[in-house]
């Protein structure tokens, strides 16, 4: 099944609060007519509008891996412990992922060294140019601070300082190869291309410090350098200013209309844990999507074999 056809099934979506997320969620709902009816801060929170939705299952995940069955997301972590769970998820049509799609999982090490390493908004532009959705996107624009569009959407998920000032930075371009050729060639994404080949490791450096900066200071004041928020509501239950101001300015640079923040958020909050499995663990997880008998709400293998905590996950 298609992209807007899934989207089409189910046009709520949840998404992350950085730069990434906000990014994809803006695209979606401009190409794609979504709707956003909530926030997660990719750890331990989700916040939901009552009002659209009853559950936190009811709603399409972006850039966020939800196990459950039943639940469309959209994401870019690994999610595979090795090659037979990689097959098994896959299966899955709710399952939008390029590590799925290529065949990248946690065990053996060198799968997980060639994962996919950059934004979920990257690959997103691409599905939609895949199904002839015609992805206008000016990276010149100028924004604020000498940064333009471009700094910022090749921002996400640290795409344009892997891509160009890092040891990492053949296996990026052999993902960025993957999304021209995904995208049947699209414009937004050659454009992505065309950006990065003509920055230096030295401008690739600086402008992520410089964006940085900008995002973690007034007015938007985000808690991380990726322009991530951690909490989104003031005591009130109503999304605090510097998060609306942070996605006007987004809607802003890339021409598209901004969400809705009229309404009042549900918060639920669960436990994140970050282990090693073990055996039993493993088998727990790719048969049950649980751990230690409690049901995971969401989970990722964010590092290597060779690093103790390489498996972090969620309950709710």
């Amino acid at each position: 099944m298609s992209l807007l056809q899934l989207l089409k099934n189910n046009n709520k979506i949840i998404i992350n609060t950085d730069l990434d997320g906000v990014l994809s969620g803006l695209l979606l709902k401009h190409y794609a007519g979504c709707q956003i009816v909530g926030f997660s801060n990719s750890d331990n929170s989700v916040w939901i509008n009552p009002n659209k939705i009853n559950s936190i299952y009811d709603a399409v995940f972006i850039d966020m891996y939800v196990p459950d069955v039943d639940v469309v997301c959209i994401d870019q972590h690994i999610i595979g412990a090795d090659a037979m769970h990689n097959d098994i998820l896959k299966q899955n049509p709710n399952k939008i992922n390029p590590n799925l799609m290529l065949g990248k999982f946690h065990d053996p090490m060198r799968s997980y060294m060639s994962k996919y390493p950059l934004g979920v908004v990257h690959f997103i532009v691409a599905l939609l140019e895949k199904e002839g959705v015609k992805v206008e996107l000016e990276l010149n624009k100028l924004v604020a601070n000498g940064l333009t569009l471009g700094d910022l959407i090749l921002r996400a998920d640290d795409a344009m300082h892997t891509t160009v000032a890092t040891t990492f930075k053949d296996n990026a371009m052999i993902w960025w190869d993957w999304l021209f050729h995904l995208s049947k060639k699209g414009s937004a994404t050659s454009s992505f291309i065309t950006y990065l080949n003509a920055l230096t490791p030295e401008q690739a450096i600086s402008k992520k410090k410089e964006t940085a900066i900008f995002l973690k200071g007034a007015p938007y004041y985000c808690q991380s350098g990726d322009g991530g928020f951690k909490s989104i509501l003031t005591k009130e239950g109503n999304m605090k200013i510097p998060l609306k101001y942070y996605i006007d300015m987004l809607a802003k640079a890339m021409n598209v209309k901004s969400f809705h923040f009229g309404q009042t958020y549900q918060p639920f909050e669960g436990k994140v844990s970050r282990i090693s499995l073990n055996p039993h663990q493993k088998a727990e997880l790719m048969k049950h999507n649980a751990i230690n008998g409690q049901k995971v709400f969401s989970y990722a293998f964010i590092w290597g074999l060779n690093r103790e905590g390489y498996f972090s996950y969620t309950v709710m």
